[in-house]
């Protein structure tokens, strides 16, 4: 009786397969020093199924969605067409935005923003500047023995202090959007241009 070319190719895997688990398992109990030998079956066929499960992905055909994509893929229809197909079969694909937002939209918003960002800026000096009248300041310079003032710049410096400091950390967070919005406007650009 002969034996077939596919259980030969069967059995020299399994063989390869078992003397990997084998090795691992040798490696691993000297490193480790393990000593308890009633762990090894689980380990071994843990390792066993491991190593044949990883074996199988590697010789599973690629499909065609794992290929890389390129700027040029990513198309308002093709965008459409994937969030229809990964949808559920009951829910409305009318109900999700993917045309994003237009540039104009954005640039008016900007415009917004800077102008927060000047108010910003004036109430961080009006509250906490030494050179202008600033409340601080007015505080400090009436806190006088006699005056009705006396003592109000202990209680009040902190907090001026503190609510300057927040209001212009905001102010930078507000900044760096502004400063960075013409680079993603740019790079937004690029991206249509390529496609």
């Amino acid at each position: 009786m002969k034996v077939s070319t596919k259980s030969k190719k069967k059995s020299a895997k399994k063989s390869k397969t078992n003397n990997e688990v084998s090795r691992i398992l040798h490696n691993n109990m000297h490193r480790l020093n393990i000593e308890e030998k009633s762990d090894l079956p689980f380990l071994r066929n843990f390792l066993f199924s491991l190593i044949k499960e990883q074996e199988e992905e590697e010789g599973l055909p690629s499909s065609a969605g794992d290929e890389p994509k390129t700027p040029q893929d990513f198309t308002p229809e093709q965008n459409q067409k994937d969030l229809e197909q990964s949808l559920d079969p009951n829910t409305d694909p009318s109900k999700f935005d993917v045309q994003g937002v237009s540039p104009e939209y954005t640039v008016q918003h900007i415009e917004k923003i800077l102008k927060w960002s000047k108010k910003l800026d004036e109430f961080a000096m009006f509250l906490n500047s030494p050179t202008e009248d600033s409340l601080h300041k007015i505080l400090a310079d009436n806190d006088r023995s006699g005056s009705l003032l006396k003592g109000v710049t202990r209680k009040a410096s902190d907090s001026i202090t503190r609510i300057t400091g927040e209001i212009e950390k905001l102010k930078a967070v507000l900044d760096t959007y502004i400063n960075t919005a013409p680079k993603k406007l740019r790079d937004q650009d690029s991206i249509k241009l390529a496609g």
